[in-house]
């Protein structure tokens, strides 16, 4: 027995290749050669070996890790009885065995339901058999202890692990029973009998391999064990925390072995470090751990970079990687990556990479957890526990169904927009449900709804056909066995196989091979985990939703071992196994505090005390987290000492959410021991003189022109390298299109083209009439892109149950229509209803409504009757202000909620003639038409519901933004003669406020208080004609109006602003018809810029949806608010007074 010995870079891998292969040069065949690594290590290693020139192939040499030498040896001598269970199958029979001892458990009850708990008692139990302790001697230790939360821990896993065993019994082997079975077998195999055997590459052997390892000492002629380790005899390697404290235990521990069989153990120390071309690689390996520093003047071989962020980092690997590829002829098969932190690493990395055009291979297992295949048997199962949106989408997005990606967004949209869930999914009538522009709308359905619904229709019964069968096969199964055949029909069904194979063939043809893999392996994966819970559980009664934590168990750990998709790649690999020994050129990124050292992690099932304590009672395991920490510093120098020719180490100033990040310590280290390598910093934009690193790739480089680009235009300076940059992309056809939208958006001043005139007629007309709301030409005012993306491209949000602000206002102004009307009907004033009289007619109309809005929205749920009883209040307090108005007021509605260019007997609509004979005309609805008659002249008052706040003031007219209530009076003035049958004058227009607004004060008020306020809170704001004996007329009490008038008769000053004159009056109603012509001019004329005004406090972009689509942002130049100037209401009026009769004039003419 010999022991090679040395450290990091010493050729100790090399020597056990170099010796096989000089046996193999003189004696091709004979007796084996076999050569033992870990498990992650053999592929490179055999290659390597096979690889060798002139060697044309051998026979008798073996490169195996543990578990395949036990594999080879139970083929040749039998005892492999049972199937081997997968890790899936494991944590499967684990989560039966938990589901089925749940009330049985003590301490680890809770933690049972917790999600990859399965996982973690799978690790325990591999622990345990590793190191020789079985459930007996668990269940031992725990009753020698007195009571204690270790002895019911301990109880527990005793009581999981004899279950396991009981599952796996006359069923199964795992890995650790195989290993068991193969120490019985070894003196019986041809493979080993004589053989001569290298094991290389381990840190440590656990009993279990500590067995197997007498059994090959007893068996082969001899046996080599390389460890990383120098000097045994020094006292150094005793204490815990130096660099080869573990290896020097390892030693020990054989040595002691060897004794025990009367061996001698020779030992073999290479001291020369032949892995390092560059002296500087070999200066870390000898000094990165130790004291004191020496320092090393060379420079080459070794960058040390810090970057902005964790893009700016990986960016930077890609450019350096490019650069050693084209100016120093690496392969990229010469490059490895380490990753430490993969979470934080592996998606960047990955668009990183291909955005640089780098071929690259993770040399890790990759979950599945998000593949499309996984998310389908996640979310069906799902979906039967209520047919819940979330499931249900998350189900038919996985594009295995038969509809198109657009079909399902017009499912979710409908499904959205009506709340429909639950069993309304398998009705069998079709769905119907449409929307309603108002609640006293009938429920006709339109062509064109019509043609929508049989869409959705279809769509529906096309995904849902699949799911019904398979929830009705679900329904009549009981046991594991037809619950999983049930889910394997319906993949039948859905032609998954079929469909996977369409996206590994697609995935290949566009070069992606590990993808295509990954679609191939994850369906054998899938098949496994059926076959596996239906030979562990199969014939057991399980309830569906243990049935699907049991899935989900299963899934969590689906895992893929890729095998690399060519010969060529950048490896990227984690810390602590991989495969990257003597690669040229090595990166480790991410190199911050925290992660490097690692800080120590969570301590498992069991803590360090508690192993410390079974130890005491001669159950020994592994030492636990502790020893993992001791180990770290051993797997940081491994990591570092990886590469032959060059070494990268870099890392963030700052994460994903822009907070700090420190470098680790080991950066200060690497500074102190090279003095000369100077840090490199990569800023988030190039800094002059640093181009290189922005144009190592054409589609890249033209993106970071776009910083270049941006710095000269604050400095004045372009460096002619980015000159070139830019002329180059200005002429090559591949990169002109990218270098035009990154100079778009760079150059974007918001001036957008205003729409060509044809273009804007056929966008806004019908008929050569441009018909719409008062609101639309005031939304145009507010900013024309915004009214441009309304109602020329016709954008909106996506509709949704829910009820909203509007919503309610709808309701409210139904249930005030429906109260007027039967007040008209019955011919009687408001005044004439009494207090329960109009309680109990607002009861009616409120459950009249309810049923009526967003497909019953308001009797879906108790959160929404409950607030449907606020709703009543609100009609019932808005019904009692307006009947004590009508007691105050000479003023009588003669009109409610009245359509003006639409609907039975409407108003007619504001017309406007323009040129060739295009029209405006003005549609709408006003709430509400008081009239009264004095003196042989005719008032009438306007009255518009607002359920939220409202205000009117002369600035907002002047500029368009308010034009609602004046364009509701010019409309009833014009349509005077049929609403009364003669000229009318306008005695006011109001806001009336529908809601219960929230007293606040600093003591306890009373009722009569309390009322008082209200009252001040719920006057109607407006404007009303400036003559005493109308107001009076219009409220005498003036407690409801915002008006009141002296003893005199004269008006009182805090009521100034709300009043005008008959002339004002008339000069703001020719205003209106001005600037509603004016406007509709505007919108034919094709203007669409986005100019969005401002006033004091006031911006257009405030509650605007479309914000997101014109990126209007102010940081941007030419990105301004159209700054409205503030004037007084006397010069407002002036104005408007002027406009108005030069408007008059020109009509005229």
């Amino acid at each position: 027995m010999q022991f090679i010995i040395g450290r990091g870079g010493s050729g100790k891998t090399a020597y056990c290749l170099e010796s096989m292969r000089s046996k193999l040069f003189a004696k091709p065949e004979g007796a084996p050669l076999v050569l033992i690594l870990p498990e992650h290590m053999t592929f490179k290693v055999e290659k390597e070996l096979a690889n060798t020139p002139g060697l044309h192939g051998f026979t008798r040499a073996y490169v195996f890790g543990f578990r395949r030498l036990a594999q080879r040896v139970l083929l040749e001598t039998g005892g492999a009885i049972y199937p081997s269970i997968t890790e899936i199958g494991k944590r499967l029979l684990l989560s039966r065995v938990l589901s089925d001892n749940l009330d049985t458990l003590h301490t680890l009850g809770r933690a049972a339901r917790q999600r990859n708990f399965t996982d973690s008692l799978s690790r325990m139990i591999e622990e345990f058999k590793s190191y020789g302790v079985d459930a007996k001697t668990l269940q031992q230790a725990a009753e020698s202890m007195t009571a204690s939360a270790l002895k019911d821990k301990l109880t527990d896993l005793a009581l999981i692990y004899q279950g396991f065993n009981l599952g796996m019994e006359g069923h199964y082997t795992d890995a650790e029973d195989v290993l068991e079975v193969m120490e019985q077998k070894i003196a019986d195999s041809s493979i080993l009998r004589d053989a001569e055997v290298w094991i290389d590459g381990f840190i440590f052997f656990n009993p279990q391999e500590m067995n197997i390892l007498r059994e090959i000492l007893l068996t082969a002629k001899s046996v080599k064990i390389t460890l990383s380790l120098e000097a045994i005899d020094s006292v150094e390697h005793t204490i815990d925390t130096s660099l080869f404290h573990r290896q020097w235990k390892t030693l020990q521990q054989v040595k002691r072995l060897a004794e025990e069989l009367d061996m001698k153990a020779e030992v073999l120390e290479l001291t020369a470090p032949i892995r390092f071309i560059r002296a500087n690689l070999g200066h870390i390996e000898s000094n990165l751990f130790k004291y004191p520093i020496q320092q090393f003047a060379e420079v080459d071989g070794v960058a040390i970079v810090e970057a902005a962020n964790r893009r700016i980092e990986v960016e930077g690997v890609a450019v350096d990687i490019l650069r050693l590829c084209r100016e120093e002829h690496y392969k990229w098969r010469d490059i490895g990556i380490l990753v430490r932190d993969s979470s934080a690493y592996e998606d960047v990395l990955q668009a990183v990479l291909q955005d640089y055009q780098i071929p690259f291979f993770s040399d890790s297992k990759r979950q599945t957890i998000h593949h499309p295949l996984a998310e389908l048997l996640r979310s069906v199962l799902e979906a039967l526990r209520g047919w819940k949106y979330e499931p249900l989408f998350r189900c038919f997005k996985t594009d295995f169904f038969p509809v198109t990606r657009s079909q399902i967004d017009l499912l979710e949209n409908y499904v959205l927009e009506f709340g429909i869930r639950g069993n309304r999914w398998l009705m069998e009538e079709d769905w119907s449900y449409h929307k309603r522009l108002s609640l006293d709308e009938d429920s006709e359905i339109s062509d064109e709804n019509a043609e929508r619904l049989a869409q959705i229709n279809q769509i529906r019964r096309q995904v849902m056909l699949p799911l019904t069968k398979f929830a009705q096969q679900i329904k009549k199964a009981a046991t594991v066995c037809e619950r999983t055949a049930a889910l394997y029909q319906l993949f039948t069904d859905l032609a998954v196989p079929d469909t996977l194979e369409k996206w590994a063939k697609a995935a290949e043809k566009q070069g992606n091979l590990a993808e295509a893999r990954q679609h191939q392996q994850l369906w054998d994966n899938v098949i496994q985990l059926f076959d596996q819970l239906v030979e562990t559980c199969g014939a057991d009664v399980m309830t569906a939703d243990v049935y699907e934590q049991t899935i989900n168990d299963g899934l969590d750990g689906l895992m893929i071992s890729l095998i690399p998709p060519g010969l060529d790649y950048v490896t990227i690999a984690p810390f602590d196994q991989n495969s990257l020994d003597n690669t040229k050129a090595i990166y480790i990124i991410g190199a911050n505090e925290g992660v490097m050292p690692r800080r120590g992690r969570a301590e498992g099932l069991l803590t360090d005390g508690e192993r410390a304590e079974l130890a005491s009672l001669g159950l020994e395991l592994s030492q636990g987290v502790g020893a993992d920490n001791f180990a770290e510093k051993y797997f940081l120098y491994s990591a570092f000492t990886r590469g032959t020719e060059y070494l990268w180490v870099s890392y963030p100033l700052a994460d994903q959410e822009g907070a700090g990040l420190n470098p680790s310590s080991l950066v200060q280290r690497l500074r102190e021991l090279l003095p000369a390598v100077k840090l490199q910093s990569l800023p988030l934009e190039p800094l002059p003189g640093s181009e290189y690193w922005s144009i190592a790739q054409p589609r890249q480089a033209v993106a970071k022109l776009a910083g270049a680009l941006r710095a000269y235009r604050k400095n004045g300076f372009l460096s002619p390298v980015w000159q070139d940059v830019y002329n180059w992309a200005l002429k090559d056809e591949t990169m002109n299109p990218v270098l035009k939208m990154v100079t778009a958006g760079l150059f974007d001043l918001r001036q957008a083209e205003a729409l060509p005139m044809d273009v804007a007629k056929l966008l806004f007309t019908k008929n050569k009439r441009l018909r719409g709301s008062v609101t639309r030409f005031e939304r145009f005012r507010a900013c024309p892109f915004q009214h441009f993306a309304q109602y020329g491209l016709k954008l909106k949000e996506r509709a949704e149950f829910s009820f909203a602000a509007p919503d309610l206002g709808n309701f409210l102004h139904a249930s005030l229509k429906a109260f007027g009307e039967r007040m008209k009907a019955e011919d009687r004033n408001w005044s004439d209803v009494k207090e329960d009289e109009y309680q109990n007619i607002c009861g009616e109309i409120v459950a009249d409504l309810a049923p009526k809005l967003q497909n019953e929205i308001l009797l879906s749920s108790a959160k929404y009757q409950h607030l449907l009883g606020r709703i009543r209040r609100t009609v019932e307090r808005a019904v009692k202000r307006l009947i004590a108005f009508d007691y105050v007021s000479c003023f009588k509605p003669i009109g409610f909620e009245k359509a003006f260019g639409h609907g039975f007997d409407a108003l007619p609509p504001l017309t406007y003639s323009l040129e060739d004979g295009y029209q405006i005309e003005i549609t709408g609805q006003i709430d509400r038409i008081d009239c009264m008659e004095a003196e042989n002249r005719k008032y009438f008052l306007v009255i518009d519901y607002k359920s939220g706040n409202a205000y009117l003031n002369l600035i907002d007219v002047y500029y368009g933004l308010r034009l609602q209530l004046l364009t509701y009076l010019l409309v009833a003035q014009n349509a005077a003669q049929k609403l009364v049958g003669g000229k009318t004058i306008p005695a006011g227009i109001l806001y009336y406020f529908l809601k219960n607004p929230v007293v606040s004060a600093k003591y306890r008020l009373s009722e009569k208080e309390t009322e008082a306020e209200l009252t001040k809170m719920l006057k109607m704001p407006g404007w009303i004609l400036a003559d005493s004996e109308i107001i009076r007329q219009i409220d005498s009490s003036f407690n409801f109006i915002k008006v009141s008038l002296k003893t005199d008769g004269e008006i009182k000053q805090t009521g100034k602003n709300n009043v005008k004159s008959e002339e004002e009056f008339m000069a703001l109603l020719g205003f209106v018809d001005y600037i509603l012509s004016d406007t509709g001019r505007q919108i034919l004329s094709g203007e669409v810029s986005v100019s969005p005004f401002a006033l004091d406090n006031k911006e257009a972009c405030t509650f605007c949806p479309y914000r997101s689509f014109c990126q209007f942002d102010r940081m941007i130049p030419g990105h301004e608010y159209r700054q409205l100037k503030k004037m007084g209401n006397e010069a407002v009026m002036e104005s408007i007074t002027e406009e108005a009769a030069t408007w008059h004039g020109l009509k005229h003419n």
